[in-house]
């Protein structure tokens, strides 16, 4: 799949960068079957990185929180991760979003995962105008924040970084290919978003073993 940065993305984020990963062959269902060891590390893991609250002291943490500051609402992956330190569990809704969730968690890298046949053509991550709007997950009808990440295809927005993924091009029951999308519109190392997405790549080839999960897409709005 094509994917492209707009001109208007690079001059307002020139630290962004858009990571993708593609996944065949791995049909959903509602919980992951074969991770469940690697949860107990990723859980086991923030508990012993992050005592307390100093998981607001990560630079990935610390990063994001700006972004998000900025138009006046907090990160939620580190909302969600002080749930997983606090005790709770990794669970999700299905098996593709609770792959994601676990490697998301891990990395504190946001991501959204879209079903791969409802995207139309190209992708183009650009930044939200004045007459945007999509409709959210949740169905509701969403204007996004001015000048705030999103990501289209030739259908509308797919996704922003403040209110999250489409209901469109959301993952399904019945998904059984996917499109993840890792998010960072601030200054995170290539690095970090790198690791992500190979992390995501293992724990698919794990839940699902015959998946063909291609070579991530790292696109960098500085360039290489």
């Amino acid at each position: 799949m094509r994917i492209e940065l707009t001109q208007a993305f690079r001059d307002a984020y020139p630290g962004g960068i858009f990571g993708a990963l593609v996944a065949r062959g791995c049909p959903n269902r509602p919980r992951a079957a074969a991770i469940g060891s690697d949860q107990r590390i990723v859980e086991t893991r923030l508990r012993e990185r992050f005592p307390g609250s100093t998981i607001d002291v990560d630079p990935t943490a610390i990063a994001y929180a700006s972004h998000f500051r900025r138009f006046g609402v907090r990160y939620p992956v580190v909302h969600q991760a002080k749930t997983i330190i606090a005790g709770r569990p990794i669970q999700s809704t299905s098996a593709l979003a609770e792959v994601m969730f676990t490697a998301e968690l891990d990395s504190l890298v946001l991501t959204s995962g879209h079903d791969l046949l409802a995207l139309r053509d190209s992708l183009m991550v650009d930044v939200a105008g004045a007459e945007d709007t999509y409709t959210r997950i949740s169905g509701k009808e969403q204007v996004p924040r001015l000048g705030d990440m999103v990501v289209r295809d030739t259908q509308g927005i797919i996704a922003s970084v403040v209110y999250g993924p489409d209901f469109r091009t959301r993952l399904q029951d019945d998904s059984g290919a996917a499109l993840f999308g890792a998010w960072c519109p601030i200054r995170i190392p290539a690095k970090v978003i790198e690791a992500h997405l190979a992390t995501l790549a293992d724990l698919l080839r794990r839940e699902w073993p015959g998946a063909t999960v291609e070579n991530p897409h790292i696109l960098r709005a500085g360039g290489a």
